[in-house]
């Protein structure tokens, strides 16, 4: 009779040992999972930060976190720091020269209009023609120069160096642009007594291109 009454009993601890367990392992299983995520959390963390060393570095602002050599900090601060200024001018380059193992020419700007801005400026100087009722000047172009001024200009090692073909073989009646050497470059140019009308592009104040400009 007795051992009918303990069953029930013996039932019940087991149940209770069973459902004790399942509540151990789920929570168990919940601690694990949060440890990962936590885990995954902080390196993501470490992984931003890093990146964000590395972008600051990059933009030219250096973190007191990321040690950077002085060296390196201020090269890489010029750099940043320098513009490419350009320019295209146009006017007479009169001399072509070397010094202190550097190619040089010399070279007064001035302005080249065609066709109605020639005729105005001309007129304003007095010096437009003037025939039938209508102004109009020699060849459709002006040159005027208000301000004579020698400027001296590195030219690049590299430069590209163009002349009228005409200059360098003034057997041919070639009126377009050439690649030449810089050896007959300079030829050609001291030979035309301060009259070689070019343009010229520069890069901070070095030539690295000169094309002829014809004139009849």
């Amino acid at each position: 009779m007795s051992s009918n009454l303990n069953r029930p009993k013996v039932k019940i601890s087991i149940i209770l040992a069973i459902v004790t367990c399942v509540v151990i392992l789920v929570l168990t299983s919940g601690y694990f999972k949060n440890m990962v995520l936590v885990d995954n959390f902080h390196q993501n963390i470490k992984q931003s930060s890093v990146n964000l060393k590395e972008l600051v570095y990059q933009k030219g602002t250096f973190s007191l976190s990321k040690k950077v050599p002085l060296k390196e900090t201020k090269a890489h601060s010029i750099v940043n720091n320098k513009a490419i200024i350009k320019s295209k001018q146009i006017g007479y380059i009169s001399n072509v020269y070397d010094k202190n193992g550097k190619r040089y020419l010399s070279f007064d700007d001035v302005n080249f209009l065609i066709g109605n801005d020639a005729i105005e400026a001309a007129k304003n100087d007095g010096n437009a023609l003037y025939e039938d009722g209508k102004y109009y000047v020699y060849d459709d172009y002006y040159i005027f120069n208000n301000n004579k001024t020698i400027k001296n200009y590195v030219i690049a090692s590299t430069a590209a160096l163009n002349v009228l073909g005409f200059l360098i073989n003034p057997l041919n009646n070639d009126i377009s642009n050439q690649p030449t050497t810089y050896s007959t470059f300079k030829r050609v140019t001291n030979s035309m007594n301060e009259h070689m009308l070019c343009y010229i592009y520069t890069q901070n104040d070095i030539v690295v291109k000169i094309e002829g400009q014809y004139t009849p």
